[in-house]
């Protein structure tokens, strides 16, 4: 390959040279399952088209996805027909270049964890929880959405079982939301690109040869990011405003972090936590990692990652020397926020149709690699949980120090 792909001019490139380089810059850390594969045959397009539009603009056509070991797809339509996966850190440029991609809409999601002194009676809470949804909980003039029964956002209560010095309650509670309130344009020009009118009206649309983007430049960028960081304070507030009711006899704040956000200009955690404590959007140095309901959730204290000796590893090292990105990696501070979804049947991604702007992905099975699976929409298809390989992988990384064990207690979705 060598250096010769970064002075490529890539709008002369074909389809299949532009996916090629793309793939290029995809640095996976994922457990290279059947959905990890999927992930990056998806994400392969996505970047293709930064690229394009990135040239066009006059920047460095370097986006760049940095996967987290919860790699996996995205159930979000949208977002996936984007070209677009999940579990990780996307990236192109320095922060301060004045472009957004709209399709990665972050929604701002994140989990309040909070220790207490003793076992919450789920009866009680079941109560409390009727109480909030009966009545209209506003903060600053805005009515707060209930979104903790929704897809995969919760509230759990755990049993702590220390391993570091820290000093920590014996019991956590975990609560998982988002803000979907400010993903239209109720409240300012919104989040979501598909919901909001406004935003749609302001952002602009670029069709490349391998898809549809929306992007945001200059001012319109800088009006988007002041939005999106109103939001994320609000989805944290809105956690502890939650947390305040239902556990009003007292508790301990451990942490409140987001893992699904546009840090800056040029960077969106896409389903990763993001352990750059230097960042002013990230409250603490303890990050929840949330598997399955019925196995252990684990509390880390985050690293600066990757290390040079880490991507030696995992084989990543010469590529990132040659796409001179050894900077941006060792700098990457993922960590996963939680398993991700998991196709159990899926084995590999052997070839991918594309017709009429959709893209079919074939797929061999794992009980019969002879048999195929053709996908389109991935949010169809019937997903689990992973488990501990998710923690085992991370912690083989060194993406961060394990400092707790949360065993499961009991869940509410409600």
């Amino acid at each position: 390959m060598g250096s010769s792909i970064l002075s490529q001019n890539i709008s002369d490139l074909s389809r299949a040279e532009l996916l090629d380089r793309a793939s290029q810059f995809i640095f996976s850390t994922g457990l290279n399952d059947g959905t990890s594969r999927l992930c990056k045959a998806n994400m392969k397009y996505g970047l293709a088209q930064f690229h394009l539009i990135q040239e066009k603009y006059g920047f460095d056509p370097r986006a760049v996805f940095i996967s987290s070991p919860d790699e996996t797809i995205s159930r979000n339509k949208f977002r996936w027909n984007s070209g677009l996966g999940y579990g990780g850190r996307l990236n192109w440029g320095e922060g301060n270049d004045k472009l957004i991609f709209l399709n990665t809409k972050p929604n701002c999601c994140g989990i309040l964890v909070g220790g207490l002194e003793e076992l919450p009676d789920p009866y009680n809470l079941i109560k409390k929880i009727d109480t909030i949804k009966s009545h209209e909980l506003y903060h600053e003039n805005i009515l707060i959405d209930w979104d903790y029964g929704v897809s995969n956002h919760f509230i759990n209560c755990f049993e702590t079982k220390n391993l570091s010095d820290i000093d920590l309650p014996p019991y956590m509670f975990l609560i998982h939301g988002s803000a979907p309130e400010f993903r239209d344009d109720t409240y300012g020009i919104g989040l979501y690109v598909d919901k909001s009118k406004t935003l749609k009206e302001i952002s602009k649309e670029e069709n490349t040869k391998l898809g549809k983007q929306y992007i945001l430049l200059d001012t319109d960028a800088e009006d988007y990011l002041n939005f999106n960081k109103k939001a994320l304070e609000f989805s944290n507030i809105k956690r502890k405003k939650i947390a305040d009711i239902l556990f009003d006899y007292g508790y301990k704040t451990i942490c409140n972090q987001s893992h699904q956000f546009l840090k800056d200009y040029n960077n969106m955690y896409l389903g990763s936590n993001c352990t750059d404590v230097k960042c002013d959007l990230i409250q603490s140095d303890i990050f929840p990692t949330t598997l399955r309901a019925d196995i252990s959730a684990y509390l880390f204290r985050g690293k600066k990652n990757l290390s040079e000796r880490t991507l030696k590893n995992q084989n990543l090292l010469e590529r990132a020397e040659e796409l001179e990105l050894i900077e941006l990696l060792t700098h990457a501070c993922i960590l996963p926020h939680g398993g991700g979804y998991e196709f159990k049947d899926v084995e590999d991604v052997l070839d991918i149709l594309e017709y009429k702007d959709q893209r079919y992905f074939v797929t061999s099975l794992s009980k019969n690699t002879s048999r195929l699976k053709i996908v389109r929409n991935v949010s169809e298809l019937q997903f689990e949980y992973r488990g501990r390989d998710v923690v085992l992988k991370s912690i083989q990384l060194d993406l961060g120090e394990i400092i707790a064990r949360l065993n499961p207690l009991f869940s509410l979705k409600l």
